[in-house]
């Protein structure tokens, strides 16, 4: 799995190296300098290709490091956890991987009936792909697919119909998206159309502690501590945890993490 990730990662560098040469031999046919200081300004296009060359080289080092190690898969369902580590994959589709603290593997969420004209666009904007309407799942560690939600709307509102694995609504989360850029605002309303959870976060950074109206925490977001025996492949400190009650219903934890991995797949980075 983790293998898979710096693979897509050095896979992806190529793809970016090859269209920006294909960029630069095309301004060079075009517009070709006829001056020095013409060709220094065009120097300064060998710092993306630079870059592209850079992330093929340090995948390739991790790859080669850690494409032996076995990850495990965790043996409890996501719903059965009071944690997860959140990393994003690196390939052309978004995706996020979910681990326990211990390093095992909980599944992975990503997009799901993705229209054929959307891949394009993935290749040269993710943020852009976010203007459409969209569905993502949530695949166990088995293959199973546990909860899904659909996402609508964009710049005035967003909205998220989520659904469990029989395909029936649990419920939506509306989301003010004009608001969203600094401070993001929204509430979770369940089957019954009740108000179950306020939401705030942080635009930039992700962070959170969110409560019920009885005062009760649902979950809370922190950089922390990966304690685990693969210290080649996950950083020591300063990853991504979100800590969840474990006092929540199985209904109302597919609705939180439908939220939480919404908010990680198109947070803003700092």
């Amino acid at each position: 799995m983790i293998s898979d990730l710096y693979k897509r990662r050095e896979k992806l560098g190529y793809v970016i190296l090859f269209l920006l040469l294909l960029v630069f031999i095309g301004w060079l046919i075009f517009q070709t300098p006829e001056t020095q200081r013409e060709w220094l300004e065009l120097a300064f296009f060998l710092l993306p290709l630079g870059f592209a060359v850079s992330i093929i080289m340090i995948s390739r080092s991790h790859y080669n490091k850690v494409k032996e190690v076995n990850i495990p898969n965790s043996q409890r369902r996501i719903t059965e956890l009071n944690h997860v580590v959140i990393k994003k994959d690196a390939g052309i589709i978004p995706r996020l991987l979910l681990f326990e603290k211990n390093g095992e593997f909980i599944g992975m969420l990503k997009p799901i009936n993705t229209p054929w004209w959307l891949y394009p666009l993935y290749l040269f904007s993710e943020e852009a792909t976010l203007i459409f309407t969209q569905s993502y799942g949530f695949e166990s560690s088995d293959g199973k697919t546990l909860f899904t939600f659909n996402k609508r709307g964009w710049l005035k509102q967003v909205k998220l119909s989520i659904y469990d694995p029989n395909n029936i609504k649990l419920g939506t989360y509306i989301q003010e998206e004009l608001k969203a850029l600094f401070n993001i605002k929204g509430k979770i309303i369940n089957e019954k159309n009740e108000n179950v959870l306020v939401i705030e976060a942080s635009g930039f950074s992700g962070d959170f502690k969110w409560y019920d109206v009885e005062g009760k925490q649902w979950a809370r977001f922190y950089n922390g501590l990966f304690p685990h025996e693969y210290t080649k492949i996950f950083r020591d400190s300063q990853n991504d945890i979100v800590e969840l009650s474990d006092q929540l219903e199985e209904k109302d934890k597919i609705r939180l993490l439908s939220v939480i991995g919404y908010l990680f797949m198109t947070r803003i980075k700092q």
